[in-house]
């Protein structure tokens, strides 16, 4: 099975008239497709856990981050709402740019 290529490249498609509903839409459909893949990775976790004895929504809940935890989850917030955010860099009707295309490549590796 052949991969798709990861850069964005030509005109953007535009399937509503109203300006800022396609990159909406795009941003609302990359959140839902993240949202069920960490929820998903999470459940199979915790199962993983339970099955060896380790009870990990107790541990979660009791679990105080560090000063480089917080830095390091701050930093992927910030990637996240960058990766997020690109779907407002390129106007509707031009180019995809070549940073707008790296982004996402560098979301969706970020992402795996």
């Amino acid at each position: 099975m052949s991969e798709l290529p990861r850069k964005a490249r030509g005109r953007r498609n535009q399937f509503f008239a109203a300006d800022g509903v396609d990159e909406l839409i795009s941003m609302v459909l990359e959140l839902a497709a993240d949202v069920s893949a960490l929820r998903e990775r999470q459940y199979i976790l915790e199962q993983v856990l339970s099955a060896n004895g380790i009870a990990a929504g107790e541990a979660i809940e009791a679990w105080e981050p560090t000063d480089a935890d917080r830095q390091a989850l701050a930093e992927a917030r910030e990637r996240m709402l960058s990766g997020l955010l690109r779907n407002l860099q390129a106007p509707r009707g031009t180019e995809v740019s070549e940073a707008a295309a790296a982004a996402e490549e560098e979301h969706r590796d970020n992402a795996a």
